[in-house]
């Protein structure tokens, strides 16, 4: 039997359907820009953000689902919409600062407080990832207002304030990491509700089947004459350190593989391509027969 729930009769439900419509549509599309954007900073595609579930409710129940260690984000739409948050699951913050550093992003424990050294680098991510959302009217810009490092410290809502919530998901190479969870207020985003519609999300998308579009082919042009290292792998050897050392010139190192074999072709330090080895007139050269990841 599914969990009952009791229905308040007296909370205000304000955000329309179409409000909710544009919402759900602008945090799916924070997902797929933080992934790229996160995915460039940390020099890894092990996050992913997934839109796991979106409501209306008030700011009460909201912070009773979230732990107090939250690291919150505060945020403003220049000129028109202040007071907008977004609550980090600590554990999320301290992974990604991790992978901003070069590591795994694999964090043993969150009991440590956050440095500034922490803060200053989350601040910075979170800057890039705010730029990235899509507003369908006129501003001037995205500025984070304050970061405080836990729920307790941030105290500019009530808990009968009516709240649109967007919760994320993530994930650090498919394993559950944490939360991020979107909160605005009704009373903060009445001025520009008309404007958060259908229509805008029928653009919203069209936007972004264009941009992608004009991105692929903005980056093909660019990227088209730049020299890249290709190198055709013939095969491999393990030589103990002493072997190496006295290898002379005229001595035969035996590869792990036949001539006829195919051998690899890379493109920087990715495996692209199979090839055969062979004769072009009177050059060496490779045909290639294959390529290893499709996808690419």
């Amino acid at each position: 039997m599914e969990d009952i729930r009791l229905y308040d009769f007296k909370k205000s439900e304000k955000f329309s359907i179409e409000n909710i419509r544009y919402f759900v549509a602008m945090a799916e599309e924070f997902c797929k820009t933080s992934n790229m954007q996160i995915s460039y900073e940390t020099k890894s595609d092990n996050f992913k953000l997934d839109l796991e579930k979106s409501s209306q409710t008030n700011f009460g129940e909201f912070i009773e689902k979230v732990n107090s260690n939250n690291v919150v984000v505060e945020y403003r739409v220049y000129p028109l919409v202040e007071n907008l948050t977004i609550f980090f699951d600590k554990h999320v913050v301290l992974s990604l600062v991790d992978s901003l550093l070069g590591g795994s992003g694999k964090i043993d424990s969150i009991d440590r407080e956050l440095t500034n050294i922490d803060l200053e680098l989350f601040k910075y991510l979170a800057e890039c990832l705010l730029r990235r959302i899509y507003i369908p009217y006129h501003h001037e810009n995205i500025n984070i207002v304050d970061i405080y490092t836990n729920t307790v410290q941030y105290q500019k809502l009530t808990n009968k304030d009516v709240i649109f919530e967007a919760a994320l998901k993530v994930a650090l190479q498919k394993e559950s990491l944490g939360m991020v969870r979107f909160c605005m207020p009704y009373k903060n985003m009445e001025s520009v509700l008309g404007d958060l519609v259908n229509n805008n999300i029928k653009g919203l998308n069209r936007l972004d089947e264009e941009g992608e579009k004009l991105l692929s082919k903005e980056a093909l042009d660019f990227t088209r004459n730049v020299d890249v290292d290709i190198c055709a792998k013939l095969g491999g050897a393990t030589v103990s350190i002493n072997d190496l050392l006295n290898l002379e010139a005229g001595d035969v190192i035996l590869l792990d593989q036949r001539i006829y074999d195919d051998i690899t072709i890379s493109v920087g330090d990715a495996d692209v391509y199979k090839a055969k080895a062979g004769l072009l007139g009177i050059k060496k050269g490779v045909e290639i027969t294959d390529i290893i990841d499709k996808e690419r």
